[in-house]
């Protein structure tokens, strides 16, 4: 009996970690994150490989590579409009966040963002779910 029920939960837990991998590495071509609770910052990722969203004030549009878990954001480009000084210094946190990225984690509903060293940066609720 011990020997039917151990393959069986060795089993499982295989199941359990591939769902897990691929969770954590799926892309993100084709949606769309924001920091919720009323914040309107958001990023949207095309399946193009363009990324755009709104930092707070302004409209931002870059490029992006993603890799598995790794992504690259390239130089942001921005509107111009100006705002109040505590909205801009907001958009500048965004943007220089968005600039350190390094990896992500993913689920369906939550993206958390990493820098360097795996340290993170932000997690984001998915904002175009079903």
């Amino acid at each position: 009996m011990t020997k039917l029920r151990l393959p069986v939960f060795f089993t499982s837990m295989f199941v359990v970690a591939s769902v897990a991998v691929q969770a954590a590495t799926g892309s993100l071509a084709g949606s769309e994150w924001g920091l919720g609770g009323g914040d309107d910052r958001y990023v949207k990722f095309g399946s193009n490989g363009k990324v755009s969203g709104h930092a707070g004030c302004n409209r931002f549009f870059t490029r992006y590579e993603q890799h598995g878990p790794n992504l690259k954001i390239a130089d942001i480009a921005t509107t111009r409009k100006m705002c109040g000084e505590a909205a801009m210094k907001q958009e500048a946190e965004w943007l220089g966040l968005l600039k350190r990225v390094r990896s992500i984690e993913l689920t369906h509903l939550k993206l958390t963002l990493y820098g360097a060293k795996r340290t993170r940066l932000v997690v984001l609720k998915r904002r175009d779910f079903d």
